[in-house]
């Protein structure tokens, strides 16, 4: 059994070695845009196993190649490299960041391509097939993306004409785009093409990468292309004198197979039991593998958040206390720390979901910590929840009418973004003030979508559409009025709700509704308009309640009168 073993080591070491012979040299330059080691990634065994865990560490390191990659094809137009190449590449890579485990990641298998359609050519390629006048619709959308410094608007709008130019590239290719390893090429073509157009500016193609990174669709491990193991004449050579060697193998097995008749079938059933629990125990290390979201280590939430000290708390809700944290590059982040004896394990689908639908007035989710503390983490609003603004601590600054506005109508647009999306309608089952954060533009997004809409659908009378739309409709009155739904400190408390029927259906004065804090300074009409379209949204009657999209149009159709 040990001469076995020692030949089949002598095996894999003569094919190491052919592979080793004649190397070429590495074109890709590491120093522009260089790669930045944390949490799980750093010091793993060297000999560890591949799990899903490091799908996080190997897509994060993936990102700065391809940065190298837009600087190799703006001066030679060819966007990937050839087998060899890319091999000797990913290599010089792993050698520079020695501390950190990425030979699982086999880099080499997505900066090469042997898929045979236009989209793995070049730059010129791609731009001819796109055509000029998409082609440069997509760098006026994605334009403005310098990193650190975009709005949520821009990255939406260059994703939106990404896609439209995503999909044209495969219709354009003459039906030559197979399955979902050649879908992937064209998309990682046309984000190297587009940030290659302008790659002197390095911050431009971090803003690039940081908005549309998200849009390539990468699987560990990576999927083999059809023709991919011939294109390498080296590999080639490799597996004809591996078929020789196993030929030589078969014959001292027959030699040595007597030893082999001693292992008994109780213990070969043993291990294959062992092999099938490892099997199904890596597979559900992480359930969160669907989502793509980076995974933060115990250690990094608990630092970003001073390990949870009370003067990083900013909010607390049902389901937990939200922290604000600052990570090691200064980026603010919110926390949210699950409630003891919930796990977010149980919130699998939908956060899944909501990772894959992004919105500018949708609250985004960053990544997710499931070992030790569970936590969700969130971008981080600054200017807090609107409740803070017009009931809370923050009543002295006064929002402008034309900011309410504006606020209404970004809820509005969230809120249909939620019951339209194509790749599950959803509603959000909690919309109130709290929910609503607000960002250093006073733009409104909604938080806790994915939370909600779980315990919504245990909750069917909350989970409707019809009951967001109510909802949003006691939002709108709070925004004009500055009030409590229901304030109890009143000799005559009274439902805000009841008070708004009223004067619409008495004919009431509607300015007497309005905060006093407007001081006046609010359009009488669109005021009107605006209490007029809260109360057919808090209607009795379910099916006389009007749906987002007809809410949203008449919103931005009072904001034009403004």
């Amino acid at each position: 059994m040990a001469d076995s073993h020692i030949f089949f080591l002598f095996i894999l070491i003569s094919i190491c070695n052919l592979h080793n012979i004649n190397s070429s040299t590495c074109t890709l330059d590491f120093k522009q845009f260089p790669y930045e080691a944390g949490g799980e990634c750093i010091d793993t065994a060297k000999d560890s196993k591949p799990t899903r865990s490091m799908y996080s560490c190997c897509h994060s390191a993936l990102q700065p190649i391809y940065q190298a990659m837009v600087m190799r094809a703006n001066l030679s137009r060819f966007i990937f490299l050839d087998p060899t190449q890319a091999q000797d590449c990913s290599a010089m890579y792993q050698g520079i960041h020695n501390r950190t485990n990425l030979s699982n990641c086999r880099f080499q298998d997505f900066i090469s391509s042997s898929t045979t359609n236009a989209c793995s050519s070049d730059v010129n390629s791609v731009m001819d097939l796109l055509g000029i006048e998409r082609y440069d619709d997509l760098r006026s959308s994605c334009r403005d993306l310098l990193m650190g410094n975009y709005s949520d608007d821009v990255c939406f709008n260059c994703v939106i004409s990404y896609r439209r130019s995503l999909q044209a590239l495969e219709e354009g290719n003459g039906g030559k785009v197979e399955g979902s390893n050649g879908r992937r090429v064209c998309a990682e073509a046309l984000l190297v093409t587009l940030a290659s157009s302008d790659a002197g500016s390095r911050s431009w193609v971090q803003g690039t990468f940081s908005c549309l990174w998200d849009e390539i669709e990468f699987s560990w491990p990576p999927q083999k292309t059809k023709g991919s193991l011939l294109r390498s004449k080296k590999l080639l050579a490799a597996i004809l004198i591996a078929l020789s060697l196993v030929i030589i193998a078969l014959i001292l097995y027959k030699i040595t197979r007597k030893r082999l008749q001693y292992a008994s079938q109780k213990e070969i059933e043993n291990l294959s039991v062992m092999v099938l629990q490892k099997t199904l125990e890596d597979d559900s290390a992480n359930p969160f593998s669907c989502s793509g979201l980076y995974i933060f280590s115990r250690d990094e939430v608990s630092r970003a958040t001073d390990y949870f000290d009370s003067s990083s708390l900013i909010g607390e809700g049902n389901l937990g206390k939200m922290y604000i944290g600052i990570m090691p590059s200064g980026m603010r982040v919110a926390i949210k720390r699950i409630n003891e004896g919930m796990k977010l394990h149980g919130f699998v689908g939908e956060i899944c979901m909501m990772a894959k639908i992004r919105h500018p007035n949708l609250v985004t989710i960053l990544g997710y910590c499931d070992k030790g503390d569970q936590c969700l983490v969130y971008e981080y609003c600054v200017n807090g929840d609107l409740a803070r603004w017009l009931l809370g601590d923050q009543r002295a600054q006064v929002i402008t009418w034309e900011q309410r506005l504006q606020i209404a109508i970004g809820i509005a647009r969230g809120l249909w973004f939620l019951h339209n999306n194509p790749l599950e309608k959803m509603a959000h089952g909690d919309i109130k003030l709290t929910n609503i954060l607000l960002n250093e533009r006073l733009e409104a997004k909604i938080s806790d979508s994915v939370l909600w809409n779980h315990k919504s659908k245990k909750m069917n009378e909350l989970g409707t559409m019809a009951n967001d739309v109510f909802n949003f409709g006691v939002v709108l009155l709070q925004l004009l009025t500055g009030r409590k739904r229901i304030d109890l400190s009143s000799s005559k408390p009274q439902s805000l709700i009841n008070e708004a029927r009223n004067i619409v259906s008495k004919g009431g004065s509607a300015y007497s509704m309005a905060d006093p804090r407007l001081n006046g300074a609010y359009d009488p009409t669109t005021f009107q308009t605006v209490l007029l379209t809260a109360v057919l949204c808090t209607t009795a009657s379910e099916r006389e309640r009007p749906n987002m999209e007809v809410i949203l149009r008449k919103l931005q159709d009072t904001e034009a009168l403004v």
